[in-house]
């Protein structure tokens, strides 16, 4: 029985301590720390990316293309975010297929509409297809770069909804920026004027 008591009151100040740390660091996160803000890190951000693919796409109703495998990249020094896809595109007048690559980066937006984090300014870095040398390969990468570009202007990388908007919103807080870091990507948060 005493063992029992010793073992309850000890368990008590421990308890009462860890809470009264926990609600330092709470405080101090929101006083001193800075805004608050929620880190998208790469794996979360190639799987959301993920989830847009594969796509396929009609060009001039001439190319059948398909944009598939996603593998991103982050672009600090830029802010920016980089996508590397693999394409297939068949002509549908010759029959004829090709295979390849395409490389593009963009910049990310915050969208209060829908609280969704949205690429824009996205630019077609490369996009090469097989077989080298063709006047028919040139145009079809011209074609796709400037189709690309169209088609994944303000795609929706992410959405802030249920538990975690509802918080913010009963705050009164609002993302600010959206950055990306060696980290991952960073949605900062303020509060709204009162």
């Amino acid at each position: 029985m005493l063992h029992r008591i010793r073992r309850s009151s000890l368990a008590l100040p421990a308890l009462l301590c860890a809470l009264a740390f926990a609600a330092l660091v709470v405080i101090g996160c929101a006083g001193f720390g800075g805004p608050p803000t929620v880190t998208l890190r790469p794996g979360d951000i190639q799987a959301l990316m993920q989830k847009h693919f594969p796509q396929e796409r009609r060009l001039l109703e001439v190319l059948d293309v398909t944009i598939a495998a996603p593998r991103t990249r982050l672009l600090p020094e830029s802010n920016r975010l980089g996508v590397v896809l693999d394409v297939q595109a068949r002509d549908r007048v010759f029959g004829g297929s090709r295979q390849g690559r395409l490389d593009f980066d963009a910049a990310l937006r915050w969208e209060p509409r829908d609280q969704t984090v949205r690429m824009t300014q996205v630019r077609v870095q490369d996009l090469s297809l097989d077989p080298e040398g063709s006047a028919t390969r040139s145009r079809a990468e011209r074609l796709g770069a400037a189709a690309v570009e169209r088609l994944l202007e303000d795609l929706s990388l992410y959405q802030l909804r249920g538990e975690p908007a509802a918080r913010m919103q009963q705050r009164g807080v609002v993302p600010t920026a959206v950055t990306v870091t060696s980290r991952g990507v960073e949605i900062t948060f303020e509060a709204l004027p009162r």
